[in-house]
């Protein structure tokens, strides 16, 4: 039947016979190189920075440390990474989240600043140039009570180069 156009669901063989096309069959393709990148990415596939050939063990430029600074109205915690190396540094993300902060008592987590935050789910990158610092910083207010030692974790989320920093601090 030339001019005449079958439902998505129809298809014709080989032979010119009409046969109910396949669910993949009716699929758009998804299947263009740039389409499986981005889903690579997305997923949390992106592929780690490369390592310089001449050296014995890959190790990142990147340096981290996290202070903690308990205070009357709360715990103030700082994430500090440094490019300590001589090129710019690409850092990777898979989504719009660049950090995280934790507070712990013994294995019972307190606290997690991404808890109740919603992040783009978009790939984005960030460079840091050769003795470039980039600082993150939260504040935590404990529920009243909260005394002891705990414990502080601070996450760069990067896909490329991620860290993880812990301390301990008490609470009087």
């Amino acid at each position: 039947m030339p001019g005449k156009s079958l439902p998505n669901a129809v298809g014709r063989n080989a032979r010119g016979v009409l046969r109910n096309r396949s669910r993949w069959e009716r699929m758009p393709s998804v299947c263009s190189v740039p389409r499986l990148l981005l889903l690579a990415a997305v997923l949390g596939c992106v592929p780690p920075a490369p390592a310089d050939s001449g050296s014995a063990s890959v190790t990142s430029p990147l340096v981290a440390s996290l202070t903690v600074a308990p205070a009357a109205d709360g715990v103030r915690l700082v994430l500090q990474v440094t490019n300590a190396g001589t090129a710019p540094l690409r850092l990777a993300f898979t989504s719009g989240q660049r950090y995280d902060f934790s507070v712990l008592a013994g294995e019972r987590s307190l606290w997690t600043w991404s808890a109740d935050r919603g992040f783009i789910l978009a790939v984005g990158e960030e460079t840091l140039a050769p003795g470039e610092t980039r600082t993150y910083t939260e504040t935590w207010v404990p529920p009243p009570g909260t005394r002891g030692e705990l414990t502080a974790v601070a996450t760069l989320t990067s896909a490329t180069h991620p860290v993880e920093r812990t301390t301990t601090f008490r609470l009087p």
